[in-house]
């Protein structure tokens, strides 16, 4: 009996349609980070927006998840997970409406800003649906799945780049809002009631908050995660703007070759859980992902290669990169100081990818606004040793807890 009949009864008796259509409100949401991204060369041209700006309105909504992230955890857990979800997308729908007529730059950011809400509303609330709907034994396998909605949801956009010449890019945020609206309905019609859990005493969830942070192991999976984010999110964000501004290449072919690209990234993200399958160390995967990405700055950015080695290159690090990830998730219940802590220590490695997100692009966008395209190696690849040296540690880690 292979593997995948082994998931099927595990699925039987919960709502694989359930899971599916949790699983695509994920992809979604995420998309609307991929809709801005492919739509920042015609949003540039229509507000003469500088890189800075543009960069923070890519990367609002790693802005509100490194400000608002704990704190957005406790509402969605007030308000309760479906309420969440169902409201949360709707609030993408009301941003993706305001953004389509925004008549200036900030109006567009206002509206981001109500999309990045009701982003987190989705993305916080999916997980612990997934995890009361799937059997145990099947639950890892389908939050490995829910682990690529972000990379499927950015993707999904850059595969429409070819569309932007000549719809534009307000009726393209029109067409997200008319998406995110169709989702809503079908979340309040067909997703799943869950059981309340009890709540945690609110001392009990600060001390063992407290006692994550000052874990330093726990510190060491944030910062990697937080160099992860800080490289893939800038190279997201700069390859269509590197293709069309350097390469003079159309708006939509870069749009469909960032995309296909991108898709690189979902193979590292299952090729992870394979290698840790066959043995591969954790740390292995982290510090292979980092030492690509380090070496292949200069590839990338420095106009050493022709479009195509630059493609290639840039797929390559996306897909190496894509093996960190999983393997970061896969250290944290070594991390936690206990069972119980590790929820807080998945919340502190998400803060921190937030804060990558958000840092990334905003730096890179700035640097590359003063200095050019071939300055841009000298801050990604320190930040890639930081997470090589990140992952240094984490072996160092693993092997004390083993001896």
């Amino acid at each position: 009996m292979t593997k995948a009949d082994d998931l099927m009864p595990s699925l039987v008796g919960t709502s694989i349609m359930g899971v599916l259509l949790l699983i695509g409100s994920g992809v979604v949401a995420s998309a609307q980070i991929g809709k801005a991204i492919i739509s920042m060369p015609l949003i540039r041209d229509d507000f003469a927006l500088g890189l800075d700006l543009a960069g923070l309105i890519v990367a609002i909504f790693a802005t509100l998840g490194a400000t608002i992230g704990i704190g957005a955890g406790v509402v969605v857990s007030r308000l309760g997970v479906r309420r969440s979800l169902i409201s949360g997308m709707g609030a993408v729908a009301v941003g993706n409406v305001i953004g389509a007529g925004a008549p200036d730059e900030f109006v567009l950011l206002a509206a981001r800003i109500i999309e990045g809400v009701g982003f987190f509303g989705v993305v916080l609330a999916i997980p612990s649906m997934l995890a009361q709907l799937v059997r145990r034994n099947a639950r890892d396998t389908v939050m490995a799945v829910w682990s690529a909605y972000m990379p499927a949801g950015i993707m999904l956009m850059l595969f429409a780049g070819p569309l932007l010449p000549t719809i534009g890019w307000r009726k393209f945020w029109f067409a997200n809002a008319l998406l995110a609206s169709a989702c809503t309905v079908l979340l309040a019609l067909y997703a799943p009631a869950m059981s309340t859990a009890p709540r945690e005493v609110t001392s009990r969830f600060l001390a063992e908050v407290a006692a994550v942070v000052r874990r330093p192991r726990c510190l060491i999976l944030a910062f990697a995660f937080f160099a992860y984010s800080c490289q893939i999110f800038s190279l997201t964000f700069a390859l269509p703007l590197l293709l069309t501004s350097v390469y003079k290449i159309s708006l939509g072919a870069a749009g469909l070759l960032s995309a296909l690209v991108l898709a690189v990234s979902t193979i590292g993200h299952v090729s992870s859980g394979f290698l840790l399958r066959a043995g591969v160390p954790i740390w292995t995967s982290i510090a292979a992902a980092f030492l690509f990405f380090a070496f292949s700055a200069f590839a990338i950015y420095g106009g050493v290669l022709a479009a195509q080695g630059t493609l290639v290159i840039a797929a390559l690090a996306l897909g190496i990169g894509g093996l960190a990830p999983g393997a970061i998730y896969a250290a944290a219940p070594h991390a936690a100081p206990g069972p119980s802590a590790v929820p807080p220590t998945i919340g502190l490695v998400q803060q921190a990818s937030n804060l990558g997100q958000f840092a990334g692009p905003v730096t890179l966008g700035l640097w590359v606004d003063h200095l050019g395209w071939q300055a841009a190696p000298a801050i990604v690849a320190p930040a890639a040793l930081f997470g090589l040296a990140a992952a240094l540690v984490l072996r160092c880690i693993l092997v004390a807890d083993e001896q």
